[in-house]
């Protein structure tokens, strides 16, 4: 059986990304020694804090039509093939050894699909996020009679990356069961169904003698409503959000409504607002009923995300048909009573009635009257808060679902 600490390489376009934090979790709480490989990287102040401190950013540099901000359908493939292989230059000049594993995730990009020409004995694990399906889940209902072929061609063409390393004997993770079903049949045995987790100790219900958010205290008996994302477009629900928030701040004076995310769509799904600021958009399509109630953070470090979570009366989940995002099981773990869009990637996680409520996509009168029900009555659905805590320290928590991981990456190398 090998021993920890393992010597991990993880690759990803952007660190830290998803595998940032296991990456930080594997080091810190189990002395794995981790080299992250990276093409880009967000601000220093929202690294973890295992950098230097056993994980190590080593970035690289991607030629050719990588380096072009956005590429025809046609030319999706070359731009992962250019990736995974500036990946594989610094890779082959710095030839780290030993490395017991490689840990890869291409989001859409290449990653570690040339790591073991350099690297030929160690297992590789990739994690995949969505599988493409060309008239079907995320906007593709709302995209409209206009919009244009390549569209449909593109989506058709994207999952060529996935399918060049589901075809190169990596081992496939995946974080949901849905995630898992999207794949083709004869992949989806291969499949590792396994959820990275959330920091239960950062993301908990506490009590609070005063809430202050971003520097202002909410005066006492206000009713906040909380919406998070990482970013601020149409396929996790801004538009949604905002035409709740108006009939809540018109039905009630006690209400403020918290936004949290950058502005900017850096998602590709949505290539009409791709690169552009949807909030002013979507705040000129729905102006606020009551701007001073409105409240637009911008985007936060991972405490202020906890702090406004704590604070929140009501979390509104509102995205489309997509994988679940993390902010969903961070508030369930911060106790809050979740009002979410009922899609299947959400019922794999909550229960309407039980750990959360669930609305129609097509009743807005409905999804006012079970926000003004919550907002009524805080303490009556504390209850759904406090199951859904309980739920994530169970099943979705760092230090439940992680170890299970690291056993997992032990077994191969093995």
């Amino acid at each position: 059986m090998p021993q920890d600490p393992l010597h991990l390489l993880c690759i990803e376009p952007r660190f830290p990304g998803r595998l940032g934090a296991v990456a930080d979790w594997l080091v810190r709480r189990r002395g794995y020694r981790c080299e992250f490989y990276c093409n880009s990287a967000d601000n220093q102040t929202n690294w973890p804090a295992a950098v230097g401190r056993g994980l190590d950013v080593v970035p690289f540099n991607v030629g050719g039509v990588a380096r072009e901000p956005a590429v025809p359908w046609t030319r999706g493939l070359e731009r992962g093939l250019c990736y995974a292989y500036g990946c594989w230059e610094i890779l082959d000049a710095r030839r780290p050894r030993p490395v017991d594993l490689v840990l890869g995730r291409s989001a859409g990009l290449g990653s570690s699909l040339f790591a073991p020409v350099s690297l030929a004995a160690a297992p590789v694990v990739n994690l995949f996020d969505h599988f493409l399906h060309a008239h079907s889940h995320d906007l593709t209902t709302e995209v409209g009679p206009d919009m244009p072929a390549d569209y449909f061609h593109w989506r058709r063409a994207a999952n060529a990356m996935d399918l060049l390393d589901l075809e190169n004997g990596v081992h496939p993770w995946v974080l949901t069961q849905w995630q898992r079903d999207l794949y083709p049949p004869e992949y989806r045995a291969d499949f590792t169904v396994l959820f990275d987790g959330v920091d239960t100790q950062r993301f908990q219900r506490r009590p609070m003698t005063a809430r202050i958010l971003a520097g202002r205290t909410i005066p006492a008996g206000t009713r906040v409503v909380s919406f998070v994302a990482r970013g601020l477009d149409r396929l996790r629900g801004l538009d949604r959000f905002l035409e709740l928030a108006n009939r809540l701040l018109r039905a009630r004076s006690d209400v403020i409504c918290v936004v949290a995310g950058r502005d900017r769509v850096h998602c590709s799904l949505d290539v009409e607002f791709y690169d552009r600021n949807y909030r002013e958009y979507a705040v000129q399509q729905l102006p606020p009923h009551d701007p001073e109630r409105l409240w637009f953070l911008g985007e936060l470090a991972p405490d202020g995300v906890a702090e406004l979570l704590a604070a929140s009366d009501l979390h509104v989940y509102a995205s489309r048909d997509y994988a679940v995002a993390r902010s969903l099981v961070e508030a369930m773990a911060s106790g809050c009573v979740v009002l979410a869009w009922d899609t299947p990637p959400v019922r794999e996680f909550v229960t309407n009635g039980q750990t959360g409520l669930f609305v129609p996509s097509d009743d807005a009168d409905a999804r006012e009257r079970r926000a003004l029900d919550v907002l009524s009555d805080p303490a009556a659905f504390r209850p759904l808060g406090e199951a859904a805590a309980q739920i994530v320290r169970e099943r979705y928590a760092q230090d439940v679902t992680l170890p299970t991981l690291a056993r997992w990456f032990e077994q191969l190398v093995e």
